[in-house]
């Protein structure tokens, strides 16, 4: 696929925010791929395409959506698509043209639909574009196609803003994006009042904007106002939303806390595990459920005990810190999990996370095993 227009030097891929300005006035290039999890990035991206692509105007008849995931549906053939491209509009004359598959990866992640559209981009009218949204893009990422879309920096990253480990703090990237967000409502909030929001209404973007509407509205907040939010409004007029992580269970672990430990582990075996990867995602397998916040307890023993041994050595604390990469919450997590441990029982407590792993692959109750590690982790707290 050969680009015909579009800047075909960017290899970055631009942020939602910017698409508007970079590819405004006739430069939106023929096929763009929307990119991430963060489902309330991929909807700014596309108001964004559509803003780029029509100005002030909605686009009308001129802008076309096809679900290719859609539920109880037939696949869309890829060659539907591309016809309504090469179609002359019989609305909106001398506009543009954007025609958006929605899901797409069910169709990209196809090598014969793939390949068609691989071949046939470059036949689409210049008046037309394709957009493709793509939230969980799977092998698609090693594909040609994806490699070309990159090469013409035909690309908006729409990943979490969650940190890596789900651990959140005031400058992170989603607390700062809540931050900017709540400004667009007329609302102020500090350090304190984001983290609280966080905590009670999880890190689901489209979600926490929801949120912010209802303490605008409750608030009586106007756009370029400047109402300061408590953290009593929040809990007065926020709805408690946040689906704990494996995390959670696992530093409440390593901390020595059996009461939060059980009753996280409650909540995630009644609720749901929140996925911090993919954002809205709610995890109910519990064999999934199980290996996960296994997978968590042992990143984080391990690293206490790397922690343990370094600090034992002689090498000074925040050289330690920085070298396992331990920052904020996620360093004030580990140091208090310190306080608790001694080289012995971080030994008892990754003797029985082994105990655990193996009860769970002889077929034990999941949930059991998980509250029986909890138990023997935590008994000989100091």
């Amino acid at each position: 696929m050969a680009v015909r227009r579009g800047n075909a030097a960017n290899t970055t891929a631009l942020l939602p925010a910017q698409v508007p300005q970079v590819w405004s006035g006739g430069k939106l290039p023929p096929a763009v791929l929307v990119l991430g999890a963060e489902t309330a990035l991929r909807h700014q991206a596309l108001d964004g395409i559509r803003q780029a692509a029509f100005g002030d105007g909605d686009g009308g008849m001129n802008w076309i959506v096809f679900h290719a995931g859609e539920a109880g549906s037939e696949p869309l053939d890829p060659a539907r698509v591309l016809d309504e491209a090469c179609t002359l509009s019989m609305f909106g004359a001398g506009e543009p043209k954007v025609i958006v598959v929605r899901r797409a990866e069910t169709l990209l992640n196809l090598k014969d639909p793939r390949e068609i559209f691989e071949r046939n981009i470059e036949k689409i009218p210049e008046s037309a574009h394709l957009v493709f949204e793509v939230a969980e893009p799977g092998a698609f990422k090693s594909t040609r196609l994806f490699k070309q879309l990159e090469a013409a920096g035909a690309i908006v990253a729409c990943e979490s803003l969650r940190d890596r480990y789900g651990h959140e703090t005031p400058d992170s990237p989603l607390a700062q994006e809540v931050v900017k967000r709540a400004r667009a409502q007329g609302l102020q909030l500090d350090s304190v009042a984001v983290m609280v929001l966080l905590e009670r209404c999880g890190s689901e973007l489209g979600m926490l904007e929801e949120e912010l509407k209802k303490l605008a509205a409750a608030l009586g907040a106007e756009s370029g106002g400047n109402v300061r939010v408590q953290e009593a409004d929040i809990a007065r007029i926020c709805a408690d939303t946040r689906l704990p992580s494996s995390f959670e269970f696992a530093d409440a672990l390593a901390e020595r806390d059996s009461k939060r430990a059980l009753e996280a582990l409650g909540r995630i075996f009644s609720h749901g595990l929140g996925d911090y990867k993919k954002p809205g995602k709610v995890i109910t397998n519990e064999a999934t459920i199980s290996m996960q916040l296994l997978g968590a307890v042992t990143y984080k023993l391990t690293k206490i005990q790397d922690v343990q041994l370094e600090l034992a050595a002689g090498k000074r604390e925040d050289i330690v810190f920085k070298e396992q990469r331990l920052f904020y919450e996620a360093r004030s997590s580990v140091q208090r999990a310190l306080r608790r441990h001694d080289a012995r029982s971080l030994r008892q407590a990754i003797d029985a996370l082994f105990r655990a792993n193996l009860d769970l692959r002889l077929g034990h109750e999941k949930q059991e095993v998980l509250e029986r590690l909890a138990w023997n982790v935590c008994r000989g707290a100091r």
